[in-house]
Order: C-alpha cells, then structure tokens, then sequence
C-alpha cells in the first residue's frame, strides 16, 4: 500500500518503474455539486490538472489500460431521459460536471494520438458503506441519530420531484471489475454505471425513517444552483458489453447501510469512550510509517542513483570537450574549480560549430552584444568555468544580457543558414564569413526597386508603363471589368 497525490508525478513514475501495473483503476477526484461553484480553482486543480498528469505518467509506459470514473453530472439539462451514452454533453450546470467532461475529452486524446487504452464509467448516486459524508444518505442519517433536522430541496413546480437512480455500492464494483476486462473497440468510450430506475428522494427518507426507527425532520427548501431534478441511466449498454447486472434496489441497498451505520455508530461511540487507540488505527500508523520509510529510503536511493548518473554523463562531455578544445588551440577552463563546470544538454556540440574564448568581453557590453549578434547561441561562463547564462533566441539577448560575466563561450555558425539576418521572403540571404556581414538579393521572380526592396516583376513592369505615361490602359481595364 502506497499514500500519494495523484499530482506528483515523481511519485507516480516510482510506482511504475518497481512495479508492472497491467491496469490502472483511477477513481480519485473531487466530487459534490454545490462546493465547486463555491471553490472552483480547487476542482480544476484535483480534476483536470492532477489527472493530466497521471495520464502523462501511463503514457510512459506501454500495454497499460485506464479505467476512470466520471459522474452522471456530465449529462446537465439534457432532456432525454434517460440518459444514455451516446448523447452530446452541450450543458453542464456545475464546475464539477465541467471538470468530468473535460477528463472525457483529455483521456479520449491520450487514446487518439498515444493509444491509450481506456474506459470511462459514469457512476450514479452511489450509496452504501462508507460513502461520502456529503452525500444524501450518510448525511441524512447523521441528522436524524442526532435529532437534527436536514433539508430536502424541491424543483420548481413545473420541473417535477427530486429524483435519483440510487446505486449501491456493491453493483458499483461489479461495474468497475467487468470493465477491467473490457476491450474498447474506439476511444471514448463511456458507460454508465447505475441502478438502472430513477427513484424520488422522498423514498430514500422512507427507507432510512423505517430502518432507523426515528421521525426525520424534513425542512423544505428551493433547489439550489447547478444541482439536477433528475437523474436516471440507460444501462443497457453496460449489460450488453459488460454485462452489468444490478441487483440491490434501493430499499435493500438502505437495509444493508443502515445495519452497518448502526455497527458504525456503536464503534465510534465505544472509540470517543475509551480514548485509547483501537487495533485498526494501531495498524492503519504502524502502515502508514512502514509506507512513510520505504518511500524516504526510495527516495533517497533514487537521488543518489540521478547523481551518480549525472557526474558519469557530465566526464564523458567535459572530456569530449577538451579533446575538441585541445585539437582547435581553442582554451580550456579550469573544470575542477571551486564552482562545479556543468554541461546542459542542449550545449552539445555540433560538427559544424567552432566555439571562442572571449575573456576580454568581461565587462564591454557593448562589443558582447555586437559579437551575439552574430552568433546562433551565447552562453556565458566565469573565469572557473561555471556555467553563467545560455541565452536564445537572438530576441532575447539585449535584455538577457545586460548582467555580464567574466569569460564568454560562443558557438559560431553561418549566419544565413541560423537565420539571424532581416531578409524577407522574397529575398535571399548571402553571407561574408570574412567580415561577419551579409546582404540580402532579391530572388529571380522579383525586381530590386531603388529602396532596396523586393517587388514582384510584374509590378516592375507595371511601374515603367506607367513611367512613360501609359495611363489609358489602366482606364481600360477598369472599365472592362466593371462591364
């Protein structure tokens, strides 16, 4: 067992390297309706930011299969009922449902373009338990062992009665376990995952009230925004694939939660009486820092495994420089200093380049922006060798710049062929190694006018017809076509 955040990545690369997932089941996400028109960065955030990265992570790594949960919210104001899979999500009425559909879409690209195998289960009002303390059952239960009364909210008149398609937790993992062994045939695929009967939430109150053996004390109130009057799900389609069969109605389902609340409750109570720590939360601590200990270990182990790795590559390009630099009369730097000499990746040396030592540059910004001008890439160092500044594109230079360094190591390059001139299209660039100069000749298709731009020859021509005063035959062809 491993504690982690979905949003580390380097937590999730660990897993994956010391272990061979075959599938991943990722069920973490922030739910509730109302909360995320209160706090809607932290939705974007846990659902769409942190899933991103997870799907960056499985990508990684070959013949792994993704199954996800999405919720029934996604359907918004959809008027057919019931929902079914195949219909367009075009209205969304909460932050929560937009995050889910947005992960629909994400994985359905992951699947797209990288192949990602995947399965997306739209799950409806799940219930059992330990559900959520948010939802209607658990939450409806707290209220009345404690004589409080809860609310019940009430659609407008023309919208009908809250309803539901209740859906026990134990059909859920059935749910969850067949699509494991579910070969999509396109990306996107979705089902959904539920009771299959939409149910007034006034029977769940009943339920609960008979099981529970105490008065609810109801308050009525408005529907809230973004909440839904009703849900209900075409599950055949989980039927016919998966072959998805609920079985436990909501009257059963209410039965077996309210036996375990009561257990749950009696728990709690002995736990608040006798304050020492129960066997479950002695062994919940004891995994916990057995888990906590492993990872500092990992960790440990893998950072000294990225700097061994690292000195290893930086020996083999420090002495692939000064080969190059000994065989060109090209100075060396101390590598060995008080500051640790450091080769970045993209500082490997092409076969065309031809890299300079300019210590006399200390301090001249002046001639260090005109020599940059000149070259594809600067990159600074000290007088020890310690990488200063790598600086491109030749946009940023000036700005980059402006803080010099005692030394200076520049790869020079053709300035036609890195592009660091101001010829247009219609020109080309022609280069003078000699004296570091350029200029720009106009291609056959164009003429050079006296400014010293490019026009096309057709214009050219245009402008001596007109030079000579052969004004009429623009006269005419106006008036042709406009005829």
């Amino acid at each position: 067992m491993y504690y982690g955040d979905v949003c580390d990545e380097d937590f999730l690369h660990a897993l994956f390297k010391n272990h061979s997932f075959s599938h991943v089941v990722h069920l973490a996400a922030q739910a509730g309706v109302r909360y995320s028109l209160k706090n809607p960065a932290s939705y974007v955030h846990n659902n769409m930011e942190c899933p991103m990265r997870l799907l960056e992570v499985i990508s990684s790594y070959s013949a792994v299969k993704l199954v996800y949960a999405s919720t029934s919210n996604v359907y918004g104001k959809n008027k057919e009922i019931p929902f079914h899979e195949g219909e367009k999500l075009k209205s969304p009425t909460n932050v929560y449902a937009v995050t889910k559909i947005f992960d629909e879409e994400l994985v359905t690209l992951y699947c797209q373009y990288g192949g990602l195998q995947s399965l997306g289960l739209r799950f409806f009002t799940v219930y059992g338990p330990w559900g959520r303390p948010d939802m209607a059952g658990l939450m409806f239960a707290e209220a009345m062992v404690a004589g409080k009364p809860f609310t019940l909210y009430l659609p407008e008149a023309n919208e009908g009665i809250l309803q539901r398609d209740f859906t026990y937790i134990d059909d859920i993992v059935k749910g969850v376990v067949a699509a494991l062994d579910y070969v999509p045939a396109s990306c996107g695929e979705t089902f959904n995952l539920a009771h299959g009967q939409s149910v007034p939430v006034s029977d769940l109150i009943r339920h609960l009230q008979h099981g529970l053996h105490i008065q609810p004390q109801v308050r009525l109130q408005p529907m809230p925004r973004g909440e839904l009057v009703q849900t209900w799900a075409d599950i055949s389609r989980a039927a016919r694939l998966l072959n998805y069969e609920p079985t436990i109605n909501l009257q059963t389902g209410i039965a077996l939660f309210v036996d375990w609340f009561k257990m749950y409750k009696k728990k709690r109570r002995s736990e608040e009486h006798d304050a020492s720590t129960t066997p479950a939360e002695e062994l919940y601590r004891k995994l916990k820092e057995e888990s906590e200990e492993r990872e500092r270990i990992y960790g440990i182990q893998r950072f000294l495994a990225d700097v061994e790795e690292q000195i290893a590559r930086q020996t083999v390009l420090k002495e692939k420089y000064r080969s190059w630099a000994n065989g060109n009369d090209v100075p060396v730097p101390d590598m060995t200093g008080k500051h640790n000499f450091t080769f970045h990746p993209h500082m490997m040396m092409r076969q065309t380049a031809a890299f300079v030592f300019l210590p006399y540059l200390a301090r001249d910004v002046k001639s260090l922006r005109q020599i940059c001008a000149w070259y594809e890439e600067c990159v600074a160092f000290s007088t020890d060798g310690h990488l200063f500044r790598s600086v491109k594109p030749k946009s940023e230079w000036k700005r980059q710049f402006n803080e010099t360094d005692e030394g200076l190591y520049v790869s020079e390059v053709d300035v036609c062929v890195a592009d660091l001139h101001n010829c247009n299209s219609r020109s080309t660039c022609i280069a003078d190694p000699e004296t570091k100069s350029f200029r720009c000749e106009c291609k056959s298709e164009y003429h050079a006018t006296a400014a010293g731009s490019c026009i096309p020859a057709y214009t050219a021509d245009r402008e001596k017809e007109e030079q000579v005063g052969e004004s009429d035959s623009f006269c005419r062809i106006t008036f042709e076509l406009a005829n």
